[in-house]
């Protein structure tokens, strides 16, 4: 593989982002929600490429718990070209955010994903913190979180903005 290097996502890359995640997701639809999350002030959008070419992507956005103060963000989605998967660029974009997040004090990070995945990616604990919605039962061992500083919060539900705010995300 090529030598990947991580940025920050911009306007001129959003296209392509979209384009990217059809073929990296066939069987899902989520132009949309990418596309109401790019550009969206409580996200952190990053771009992963090998050498000229888009071929990863990860959106977190920044969110608050009821009952807690401390800041959270929900990771997805994240996604790799298929001719780049399996070659530890999703873990690239989850660290590289992580790094970021932590520099902006936020205490921890959250997804509703494969736990056989993301366990990997250091998110190792279903997330006291719960969903802004009720998840499937065969979900909840899906959502996880990885604790960015001590303060990790311990209880609450997770407040999302708009694009995050339809119940059928969840379900």
């Amino acid at each position: 593989m090529d030598a990947t290097r991580i940025t920050i996502s911009t306007p001129e890359d959003h296209k392509a982002l979209l384009a990217l995640y059809p073929e990296a997701f066939p069987d899902e639809d989520l132009t949309g929600l990418v596309a109401d999350l790019l550009g969206h002030p409580d996200v952190l959008s990053l771009t992963a490429w090998t050498g000229l070419s888009i071929a990863g992507h990860a959106v977190l956005t920044r969110c608050s718990v009821t009952d807690d103060d401390t800041r959270v963000a929900l990771l997805g989605p994240l996604c790799v070209a298929p001719q780049a998967q399996r070659q530890g660029l999703g873990r690239a974009l989850i660290e590289d955010a992580a790094r970021q997040l932590k520099a902006e004090s936020v205490s921890a990070m959250l997804v509703l994903g494969d736990p056989n995945y993301y366990t990997l990616c250091g998110f190792d604990q279903v997330s006291p913190v719960a969903a802004p919605y009720p998840l499937k039962p065969e979900w909840r061992d899906a959502w996880r979180m990885r604790p960015l500083t001590d303060a990790a919060p311990e209880r609450g539900t997770l407040r999302v903005p708009t694009p995050w705010a339809d119940a059928a995300l969840w379900s």
